[in-house]
């Protein structure tokens, strides 16, 4: 979600209550993907929030 971010603080805090720096969640959605993609899904996407 867009508006978990903030972009000056580069910190990413999720309404469940998780924070961390958004960069690490950025690299932790790639390896995510990157998982998926190996495991022989075909093209692993996340969806688009519509918020």
């Amino acid at each position: 979600h867009k508006q978990s971010r903030d972009h000056n603080r580069h910190l990413y805090s999720c309404p469940c209550g998780y924070k961390s720096n958004d960069d690490r969640v950025g690299a932790m959605n790639i390896q995510n993907l990157g998982k998926r993609w190996l495991s022989g899904e075909k093209n692993p996407r996340y969806k688009k929030d519509k918020n």
